[in-house]
């Protein structure tokens, strides 16, 4: 049988909580944490940043992160700002997501997600983001939500 070499991970930088998975296929991304930076004012949030650990699961068959993995997070951490930023909105679905590729995300990175440009019109929400590995811009992503039910 074939033995898994262990990719040694980067420290979880300070500031990083684990985020309590949102679903049963959130968990199959493993431990995903969170940092909520400051208010930038009394009415304005400031953007969550997300982080995790990219693992042999999440690879593709050249050793870095596999693209429908970074997809993924992208996808994901995109709804979970619109949440953070309109606690007002109950369901929502994924109407179109563009990645672009810039670099490869090497085994046992820490990678971030910082969010940004959130806008509306109607019920139709955009968001974009980054991942990083330090200060390299692994990939840059653009979803469009639409909101179908608010509380």
């Amino acid at each position: 049988m074939k033995q898994r070499r262990k990719i040694p991970a980067s420290p979880v930088p300070p500031g990083f909580a684990v985020l309590p998975p949102v679903s049963k296929f959130f968990q199959t991304l493993g431990k995903v944490y969170v940092r909520h930076p400051p208010a930038r004012s009394a009415t304005e949030l400031a953007a969550p940043v997300f982080g995790l650990h990219v693992r042999p699961k999440h690879g593709n068959r050249h050793g870095t992160g596999h693209g429908g993995f970074l997809a993924t997070l992208a996808d994901t951490f995109m709804a979970a700002f619109i949440l953070h930023q309109r606690p007002e909105i109950a369901k929502m679905w994924t109407t179109q997501l563009t990645l672009d590729y810039r670099r490869p995300v090497p085994m046992g990175a820490w990678l971030e997600c910082h969010l940004s440009e959130l806008a509306s019109a109607g019920d139709i929400l955009t968001v974009s983001c980054e991942l990083r590995v330090g200060s390299l811009v692994t990939n840059r992503a653009t979803g469009t939500f639409k909101v179908v039910q608010r509380t």
